[in-house]
């Protein structure tokens, strides 16, 4: 007799810990450099990226309506809190069948055609800056820092006094850094400094967050001697010789490319970045269709002569100026002496290109005179 009791018990027990409802977020967890607080906007469900999918399950015999409690955490600060954000779904879910549901669902005032608000929800952006004041210039700033953001979603029977079960979607948040060009060129805009060396090495300097994805990529780009890039041509203009395909670069890149004399060669570094509608999972790497650049430096690969400045010098400062009006005389064949007239003075080399070179971004007056 003592021995079926034990049997009897030990089956009870076991029952007590089946859950009824479960649930599941698809991915559990996603890494990414840029999260906007938009992305948890509750007045606006609707607008919000679909950051995972939520799987609530009926295990029970019976169909029934099931209660969702959602809470937030921002490196284990209360964002939301248990109670504030309490759903019921509007329809029974019939037994041993699923709902699919979504943050957009779970991020919201007024629930949405699957889901009933279960009294006042209370998602209130104010409130959150309230609780951590750390997080306060980064909400407005309309992103989220570093740091690790955990959802949970509770879940269980209408009637039942305990929850059954929770997932827990983890969002991991580390900030691409800046890229800074070092070596050869100067950034575009000045006189492209003069390199007759090969291989030419490149260099730069990128800060290191950690994130394993943001590879660096370079790509250099060939402009002719009459037309060197400036910033409003560079990105869609030139060709380019060399572009990183594949793993990507560390700090710095020295193979070999065949530069064609007296001509101009810009480039630049980039990381791809992952947002919230580009992310990374577990057992998925993004496609990184955003990136953060660094900004352009160019140099003229001129090896058979690296003296002074020249009339030619002139002329590409002139082109890097940008002016419509400047770049259409030149375009039709004008050849500058070499000679720039400033306040009454005339200037000649360097000091012909320091003065143009001043002028870089400003807007100026193009007249021409016999």
């Amino acid at each position: 007799m003592k021995r079926i009791i034990v049997i009897i018990s030990l089956a009870l027990f076991s029952m007590g810990l089946s859950a009824a409802v479960t649930a599941a977020f698809n991915p559990g967890e996603i890494q990414l450099n840029h999260l906007g607080t938009l992305a948890f906007d509750p007045i606006s469900p609707h607008e919000q990226p679909i950051l995972a999918q939520l799987t609530v399950t009926n295990g029970d015999a019976e169909a029934q309506k099931v209660k969702i409690q959602v809470e937030l955490k921002w490196n284990n600060k209360v964002l939301i809190q248990p109670g504030e954000a309490v759903f019921i779904t509007i329809q029974p879910i019939p037994a041993g069948e699923s709902i699919y549901l979504n943050n957009r669902h779970l991020i919201s005032e007024s629930g949405s055609a699957e889901l009933d608000t279960d009294g006042n929800i209370n998602i209130d952006i104010i409130g959150v800056m309230e609780r951590s004041p750390s997080l306060k210039d980064a909400i407005l700033s309309g992103y989220f820092p570093d740091g690790e953001l955990q959802m949970k979603a509770s879940v269980k029977a209408e009637n039942s006094p305990m929850w059954d079960n929770v997932a827990v979607l983890t969002i991991k948040i580390r900030n691409a850094g800046g890229i800074y060009p070092i070596s050869p060129g100067k950034a575009i805009g000045t006189l492209p400094p003069k390199v007759k060396e090969i291989p030419v090495s490149f260099l730069w300097n990128a800060i290191n967050t950690g994130f394993k994805e943001n590879t660096q990529h370079i790509v250099i780009k060939e402009f002719p001697p009459n037309n060197p890039p400036n910033i409003s041509t560079v990105a869609h203009t030139g060709v380019d010789v060399y572009r990183t395909r594949e793993k990507g670069e560390s700090s710095g890149f020295s193979e070999y490319i065949p530069f064609t004399n007296k001509h101009y060669y810009a480039w630049r570094v980039y990381t791809p970045i992952y947002d919230q509608l580009d992310f990374i999972t577990v057992d998925k790497t993004s496609s990184g269709g955003n990136f953060l650049a660094s900004e352009w430096f160019v140099f003229q690969y001129l090896p058979d002569d690296i003296d002074a400045p020249d009339s030619s010098d002139v002329m590409a400062m002139l082109q890097l100026l940008g002016n419509p009006y400047l770049i259409n005389f030149l375009n039709m064949g004008l050849t500058p002496t070499g000679e720039v007239i400033f306040e009454g003075r005339r200037y000649t080399g360097q000091d012909a290109i320091d003065i143009l070179s001043s002028l870089a971004g400003k807007e100026i007056q193009v007249e021409l005179k016999d």
